[in-house]
């Protein structure tokens, strides 16, 4: 998305996606600190590099809103491309604080049993409500013709 076509809420939603990756990093370096394990080191750079790995995923999906349905440019226009884009925005965001809400209880010393499914749902969701939307938008346009 241009920063032109960006509204206050997009540009908020991003600063909580970016200061949850910050305070992510940095909770998994004081964790690997506090509970300095034989491979600690290791440990914190796989965390890091796939959580990285995923973010510029979902990041590159904002970028090119096109790939995400394998459409061409001249049809990803309008609410298709908007909605693509919110799409990806907020499955960041879910997967960013997920993570940081993730760490903090690591840190914390607060064990969550069985409570990764619930992330998981939720971005199930998202996606499905958008894509739903996505999926009507396109059999509109090409109804038409």
């Amino acid at each position: 998305m241009k920063k032109e076509e960006m509204t206050i809420v997009d540009l908020l939603l991003e600063a909580v996606g970016i200061v949850s990756i910050a305070a992510y990093c940095g909770l998994q370096i004081y964790y690997g600190i506090l509970y300095a394990e034989s491979n600690a080191m290791v440990q914190i750079i796989m965390n890091l590099l796939a959580f990285l790995l995923v973010y510029l995923g979902l990041t590159m999906m904002q970028f090119y809103p096109e790939r995400v349905n394998h459409l061409t440019k001249e049809a990803c226009t309008g609410k298709i491309r908007r909605y693509t884009i919110v799409m990806a925005r907020f499955e960041k965001l879910i997967f960013a604080v997920s993570l940081l809400f993730t760490s903090v209880c690591d840190v914390l010393g607060i064990k969550l049993h069985q409570g990764g499914w619930l992330v998981g749902v939720l971005m199930l969701a998202v996606v499905i409500y958008y894509e739903t939307k996505i999926v009507r938008l396109i059999k509109e346009k090409y109804d038409k013709k």
